[in-house]
């Protein structure tokens, strides 16, 4: 016997994305897969989303998400838990610890490879920005350094200009 749809108690039937197996709900348009599958898809997934796309696109919160209810594992019937997947609240996972199942609801997978793009190009960009930025800031917080006019060894040494003991300190990390 094939497991029912939590949501609306349809039988599931097998598809494949890309090339892992799930089942989906063709009334519901749900999907039960395995947690590590789900890592896996989103994993290649979000590479797929231009930078601009992840941005601008929003999320497609479904209506009373808020007040949903708790669903039934299709394979162990056990309650499953919810939880917000990276911390957002309009995108509610369920998920089955003692099956490792994952089911999603429409559009969910949509919304979680957005948000991991999202996120993974807003980290790319503030990585890239900051390593462009560091020694600006350090030498931007010693005024004089740039221009020449300290002794070419006053990093090293004790006698550190008034003002600039944090930046020595962390140009001294950085030279490392």
């Amino acid at each position: 016997m094939s497991a029912c749809c939590p949501r609306c108690q349809r039988p599931l039937e097998a598809a494949q994305v890309d090339m892992i197996h799930v089942q989906l709900c063709q009334s519901c348009r749900g999907m039960l897969l395995a947690h590590p599958d789900l890592i896996q898809i989103l994993e290649t997934s979000w590479r797929a989303v231009s930078e601009k796309q992840a941005e601008e696109i929003p999320f497609c919160a479904p209506e009373g998400w808020k007040e949903e209810l708790v669903l039934r594992c299709p394979d162990c019937h056990h309650a499953m838990d919810k939880y917000g997947y990276m911390g957002l609240v309009a995108i509610l996972i369920d998920r089955c610890d003692r099956c490792i199942l994952v089911w999603l609801d429409t559009d969910e997978l949509q919304n979680m490879v957005l948000a991991l793009a999202r996120t993974n190009y807003r980290t790319q960009r503030a990585l890239r920005d900051g390593s462009r930025n560091e020694l600006d800031f350090a030498f931007a917080a010693m005024p004089g350094l740039a221009m020449g006019t300290r002794p070419r060894n006053w990093l090293f040494s004790n006698n550190v200009p008034e003002g600039t003991a944090v930046a020595a300190s962390l140009l001294r990390l950085f030279m490392r």
